[in-house]
């Protein structure tokens, strides 16, 4: 894995291992109805998210994903990390359009947070033994870090004077 090129920035619309709304949509389709209440099984212009809405909330999965990895997962990792990103993305949707149902237990979002967490850890140890030394699981003077990422972002001023790592990344 390697860190990102500082004269080429990330664009977290076209990284291989992003997320559909149809994948977003596999975890929730109880929330892909239009105004009918029909379920539709995807989301779409006419759904509550818009599957705009959707894309939005994909890129903060994916950029919760490279927060821990880093953008450049290797090959072997890319479905799990589509699988972890669309996890992301649907806990934000049920926080952004149902939070009352998320307060109550009446929401996957617990048991979906539940899956994310229980997949990180085995995931981020996959990616750091397919990755090359040093680029996943690194330290910055006696801070140990996650991401190849956040080495990147600190090398280059984020998260000290003004910037914040948010600037880089939406985490």
């Amino acid at each position: 894995m390697s860190t990102p090129p500082t004269d080429t920035p990330i664009d977290p619309m076209t990284v291989p291992w992003r997320p559909s709304v149809d994948d977003v949509a596999a975890l929730l389709r109880a929330r892909t109805k239009d105004a009918s209440g029909n379920e539709i099984g995807t989301f779409t212009d006419q759904t509550r998210p818009t599957d705009a809405e959707v894309e939005m909330l994909i890129t903060n999965g994916c950029a919760k994903i490279a927060s821990l990895v880093g953008w450049d997962v290797p090959a072997d990792a890319q479905a799990e990390a589509l699988h972890l990103a669309a996890i992301v993305a649907a806990c934000e949707v049920e926080l952004s359009y149902w939070p009352e149902q998320v307060r109550a237990d009446r929401s996957p979002y617990a048991q979906l947070w539940a899956l994310f967490q229980d997949d990180r850890d085995a995931f981020m140890q996959y990616v750091s033994a397919l990755s090359p030394a040093g680029s996943v699981g690194t330290r910055i003077g006696t801070l140990d870090v996650a991401s190849g990422t956040v080495v990147w972002a600190y090398q280059y001023g984020y998260g000290g004077l003004g910037k914040t790592l948010s600037d880089l990344v939406n985490v």
